[in-house]
């Protein structure tokens, strides 16, 4: 059994006086402290590490800038080569050709009846195949007439040596009424052996 209080005991605990050695407020006020500075240095080091990140953007958006006025200049320059580069392989082409279109014209010229006349030459020299060369014109006389014509034209070129030597088939592909003209129109394809020069 526990002793009887001498005194009743009428304090106010919540009134009275921190007395500890160490007041709870100092923790309370020292945890308040280190939060703030634990949550200023965190927002100094965040803006330092966005400052940073411009810092390093600005200078890769300096670099781009200059390596962009380089890499149009050698775009440019790649153009040009390509364009140069393109032209060189059309002659190249060129020179390789069975025939030349000028010695073709001559031939044609030779060989060509007074019946006959030329409306274009289409030229091909770049085909994969070998070059070809497709020849358009009119001839004048009757259907009947024309059409003969036509044919031994086509025949008398077959027959020409030199054209012989570089064409592998001569065809007579179209032969049609002009209506323009009243003319037969016609058109003769010349289709290479092989894509390398006659010497």
């Amino acid at each position: 059994m526990a002793a009887p209080l001498w005194h009743p005991n009428f304090r106010d605990y919540d009134r009275l006086p921190d007395t500890k050695v160490v007041r709870t407020t100092f923790f309370i006020n020292t945890a308040a402290i280190g939060l703030s500075l634990g949550l200023l240095m965190w927002f100094g080091y965040r803006e330092y590490h966005i400052y940073s990140l411009n810092e390093q953007i600005a200078e890769a958006q300096r670099e781009i800038d200059s390596n962009s006025r380089q890499n149009k200049e050698a775009l440019r320059l790649s153009q040009i080569f390509a364009e140069e580069q393109k032209k060189l392989d059309e002659a190249e082409v060129f020179l390789r050709s069975p025939i030349s279109p000028l010695e073709f014209l001559t031939v044609l010229g030779q060989t060509l009846p007074k019946e006959i006349s030329i409306e274009s030459l289409d030229s091909r020299l770049a085909e994969a195949t070998g070059a070809t060369f497709v020849l358009r014109g009119l001839v004048a006389g009757t259907p009947d007439q024309a059409s003969g014509t036509a044919s031994s034209y086509v025949d008398m070129l077959r027959g020409n040596k030199r054209l012989a030597a570089v064409f592998a088939s001569i065809t007579l592909t179209n032969l049609n009424r002009d209506q323009g003209s009243g003319l037969l129109a016609f058109e003769i394809n010349f289709k290479a052996k092989n894509s390398t020069k006659e010497k």
